[in-house]
């Protein structure tokens, strides 16, 4: 008897370990099925978690068309920036040669000054020995008056050398000349500071489109790295939303079991801070971003 009595302990206390129903008693379900109020809470986390994942959808849409429009721009401004180059080196080898006929204008003038400078003392000189020549005469002529025409015989003589006439007519060629040649440099040093003030509005012109472009740039690999981090969140939503929905339909069936049931907490608590995080992930995904874009894609 009471080896009995122990062997049926023992099977009894087995069948409670491994959870084996007693003979005759019937199945009891291990945990009730959803309540209406519980399935209306999980539904709305669901939506709420889609409605986040379309924001999200429609921000990295905005994003990249953004993106498009920068990239347009930043083509733009290359090749602004290309045509602003080749006017600077254009310009560069403009004011090279300006700069080059500005001295050889200054030389020109300089050799004109000094080449008037020496016609006008030859002039001067004959010009004094005209005016000597006339007093010599006027001399000679009260002299020898009883020789009338030997002194205008000698003034004649000298006359007919012409040197004198020379000499005024090469220093009234010379004039013209330097005035040609002083024209001439005032006309290239204007070319020359017109080239000057086109260099530096190219130059200026030049580092703004590089600026630009440099600017731009940063801003598209910005975009693009919003775009993917969005894009990878988008992606998270898609299987969370997708493990919810489904764990929500099997765990509002009849009679499902505790797994199950536990599996649809986790999940939507796994959700909901998921669903919560978003402003947070905006604000430091688009921190970076262009005002424009944010104020665009945020409305």
């Amino acid at each position: 008897m009471q080896l009995r009595h122990v062997i049926f302990a023992g099977l009894a206390a087995i069948a409670m370990q491994f959870d084996i129903p007693s003979m005759g008693q019937p199945t009891i379900a291990n945990a009730a099925a959803l309540t209406t109020e519980q399935v209306a809470a999980f539904q709305s986390k669901l939506e709420q978690a889609e409605a986040s994942r379309e924001l999200l959808g429609r921000r990295s849409v905005c994003l990249m068309e953004h993106l498009t429009a920068q990239q347009q721009l930043s083509a733009e401004r290359e090749r602004a920036l290309g045509e602003a180059m080749y006017l600077q080196i254009e310009l560069e080898r403009q004011v090279a040669q300006s700069e080059t006929a500005v001295k050889g204008y200054e030389e020109l003038v300089q050799s004109e000054s000094e080449n008037v400078r020496a016609r006008q003392a030859v002039f001067e000189k004959a010009r004094r020995e005209r005016d000597e020549q006339a007093k010599r005469v006027t001399i000679c002529s009260g002299v020898l008056f009883f020789l009338p025409g030997i002194c205008q015989a000698g003034d004649a003589a000298v006359k007919a050398l012409g040197w004198m006439n020379d000499a005024e007519r090469e220093y009234r060629i010379a004039l013209p000349r330097l005035d040609n040649a002083r024209t001439a440099l005032e006309g290239v040093r204007n070319q020359l500071e017109n080239n000057r003030r086109q260099l530096i509005a190219a130059q200026q012109s030049h580092a703004e489109n590089q600026s630009a472009v440099k600017n731009l740039e940063e801003q598209i690999t910005r975009l693009k790295a919003a775009i993917s981090t969005i894009n990878g969140k988008v992606q998270d939503f898609n299987i969370q939303v997708g493990n919810f929905t489904n764990a929500l339909k099997e765990a509002s069936e009849v009679n499902p079991d505790d797994a199950k049931i536990r599996q649809v907490d986790r999940l939507s608590a796994e959700i909901d801070g998921l669903t919560k995080d978003v402003p947070q992930f905006i604000s430091s995904t688009e921190a970076g971003l262009p005002e424009d874009a944010r104020k665009q894609c945020g409305s």
